[in-house]
C-alpha cells in the first residue's frame, strides 16, 4: 500500500540539510529524495532566494501522487490535461508580458536617477540585489 506524500512532507525534506533524506511512500513507489525535487521545481513559482512560495508545496505533492501505477490514461483525461497545458502557456505568455512591462519600468527608473535604488527596491517589495538583476538583464 502507497503512502501518499503531503505538502509538509516535502516542505520538510527541501529544508534538511541531509542529502540522504527520503520520503518513503510505500513498497509500490520509489522514495522521493531531493534530487527529486530539484528536478520538480523548475516549473514553480520561487521567492527571490530560490525558495518556492507556500501554495507551490502543494503543487508538488499533487504532481507525486498523481503518478498511480495502473491507472489507465483516457482520452478524456488527455483533453482535460491538453486544456491544463494551454491555459499554462497562456497564464506564462501573459505573465511574462507583465513581467518584461514591470523589468522595463524598474530599469527606467534606476536610470533615472530619480530615486534611489533602495527606495525603488523597497516601491517593488524587492532586494536591492534584484534590483540590480533586472537593471542588468541577468535575471
Amino acid at each position: 500500500m502507497s503512502t501518499a506524500v503531503t505538502a509538509e512532507q516535502i516542505r520538510t525534506l527541501w529544508d534538511t540539510p541531509n542529502p540522504g533524506a527520503v520520503i518513503d511512500r510505500g513498497d509500490e513507489f520509489e522514495p522521493v529524495t531531493k534530487a527529486d525535487l530539484d528536478a520538480l521545481v523548475s516549473e514553480l513559482d520561487m521567492d527571490d532566494e530560490g525558495y518556492p512560495l507556500d501554495d507551490q508545496w502543494q503543487v508538488i505533492a499533487d504532481q507525486l501522487n498523481s503518478n498511480v501505477i495502473g491507472e489507465p490514461a483516457s482520452p478524456a483525461g488527455d483533453d482535460l490535461l491538453q486544456q491544463i497545458r494551454d491555459a499554462r502557456a497562456e497564464r506564462d505568455r501573459v505573465k511574462s508580458a507583465a513581467d518584461d512591462e514591470f523589468n522595463a519600468i524598474i530599469r527606467a527608473a534606476v536610470a533615472s536617477r530619480k530615486a534611489s535604488v533602495t527606495a525603488i527596491a523597497e516601491a517593488a517589495d524587492m532586494s536591492r540585489a534584484r534590483i540590480y538583476q533586472i537593471r542588468d538583464g541577468r535575471r
